[in-house]
């Protein structure tokens, strides 16, 4: 299924939202397809091939971020995966600490 919509929509990666892990590793994904998890498993982060350069910036409990380059330009990308049950203010504040770090 994300073989077909990476073909279909010509992207160069996916935020993904408790995903197949088997053995700390998304389950299912073509090898030349780079994944990242974060700390939890719950939210990550699938590059393809066309994305070059992506570089890991932080991998927490719940969210994963990384910078790619395209064009000649620096994107910032961030999956963060939060419970229906979670507290959203400790959702927020995990966020802004993360954006934060990130940017220096």
């Amino acid at each position: 299924m994300l073989l077909k919509a990476a073909k279909q929509h010509q992207t160069d990666l996916f935020l993904v939202q408790e995903p197949h892990v088997k053995d700390g590793k998304i389950a299912g994904i073509p090898k030349c397809w780079k994944p990242w998890l974060s700390k939890s498993g719950k939210a990550g982060i699938i590059a393809f091939p066309t994305c070059s350069t992506p570089v890991v910036l932080s991998a927490d409990g719940n969210t994963m971020a990384i910078e790619i380059t395209k064009n000649s330009k620096a994107f910032k990308i961030i999956s963060s995966y939060s419970s229906p049950n979670a507290n959203f203010r400790e959702i927020l504040d995990e966020l802004t600490d993360l954006t934060t770090n990130i940017n220096g």
